[in-house]
């Protein structure tokens, strides 16, 4: 637990910051855009706890394929490192997690090698119009920046959120029911434009200033968002009776705080990111926020009859195995998790 010396120092953190702008700078690095970069080989990473930012991912690297690249796709946690510098264009996409991006992704960059002026950008997926996210896609352009790399653009796209709230069988909170509808084939064509985009600015040498803004909920990260709300967690365990033992959310989670075998959550280790609560297929994980039994982003789509449509370009991939048809996510009880974000 957070001691109050720490708070306090967030608090002075948090006042500084009113008199703080931001500007990530490519400083000599630009030169090396200068009359335009070829791009054999690009490559696009996410960190994805419940479909949306993977989703996006793998739709650029469809369009990337599509104009000649060579790409790889890939998950953040399952993607070696040490091969960071044969690409030509790096891309790193997260969801918005407590108005910035996830700690795991934070800290993923900070261990990279020098990036030596390759061309960089972040995308980020958000499930409400008040989540930070222009400030979290700066977040990971200015980390990446911090090792050498050139930022050459930078996107947010707006999903269903997925973070779980109390809601019951006959009331859904109206920030995830209005936009349930999301994302939709406008945001899909949004991405691919952005992905075309990347491939011109770094062949003509493009790069751009990423601006942080000065906002409420951009002070809010200085007040340790996450110890708080664990504030309100009054319950955070395994059901065994349910649980099958699959894995799922040991696999989903950053910081290897929760043991399906022995049924234990290191509640001081965890993260708050919801990856158990809302990708367990068995819904064993157990959460009460304020007294209240809160249901995982799965289990909301299946009890309200809820699809997420795919783009038409990934619509017949892996879809036996994902439990689609058509196109459409179908969660069940058989449905392998898709997947905060």
């Amino acid at each position: 637990m957070e001691s109050r010396r720490s708070f306090l120092m967030k608090w002075i953190m948090c006042l500084i910051a009113f008199a703080t702008t931001y500007n990530v700078q490519a400083g000599d690095r630009e030169s090396q855009l200068k009359g335009g970069r070829k791009i054999n080989k690009a490559l696009v990473l996410w960190y994805s706890q419940t479909g949306h930012t993977k989703i996006h991912g793998r739709l650029i690297a469809h369009v990337w394929e599509k104009l000649g690249l060579n790409v790889v796709a890939s998950e953040v946690r399952e993607f070696d490192k040490r091969s960071i510098n044969d690409f030509d264009l790096i891309l790193i996409g997260t969801p918005v997690f407590y108005y910035d991006i996830p700690g795991y992704v934070s800290d993923w960059i900070k261990s990279l090698p020098s990036l030596d002026g390759i061309p960089v950008a972040s995308f980020v997926t958000y499930g409400g119009p008040e989540g930070d996210q222009h400030n979290a896609a700066c977040t990971t352009l200015e980390l990446l920046a911090e090792k050498g790399g050139v930022p050459v653009g930078m996107r947010t796209f707006m999903n269903m959120g997925t973070m779980p709230t109390v809601w019951s069988d006959e009331h859904v909170p109206e920030n995830l029911w209005n936009n349930r509808h999301l994302p939709n084939e406008q945001t899909y064509s949004d991405v691919r434009s952005y992905a075309s985009f990347l491939v011109e600015q770094v062949k003509q040498g493009n790069h751009i200033r990423v601006h942080k803004q000065l906002t409420l909920r951009r002070m809010v990260t200085f007040l340790g968002p996450i110890w708080w709300t664990k504030l309100t967690v009054s319950k955070h365990t395994i059901d065994k009776d349910k649980c099958t033992k699959c894995g799922t959310c040991q696999s989903k989670c950053p910081v290897r705080a929760i043991d399906p075998v022995s049924g234990h959550v290191d509640k001081e280790r965890c993260v708050l990111c919801f990856g158990c609560l809302n990708n367990c297929p068995a819904q064993a994980i157990v959460m009460e926020y304020g007294g209240r039994k809160l249901f995982g982003f799965w289990e909301l789509l299946r009890r309200k009859g809820i699809t997420i449509k795919e783009p038409e370009e990934l619509r017949h991939a892996n879809a036996k195995s994902s439990g689609r048809e058509n196109g459409i996510l179908r969660p069940g009880k058989k449905c392998s998790p898709h997947g905060q974000g």
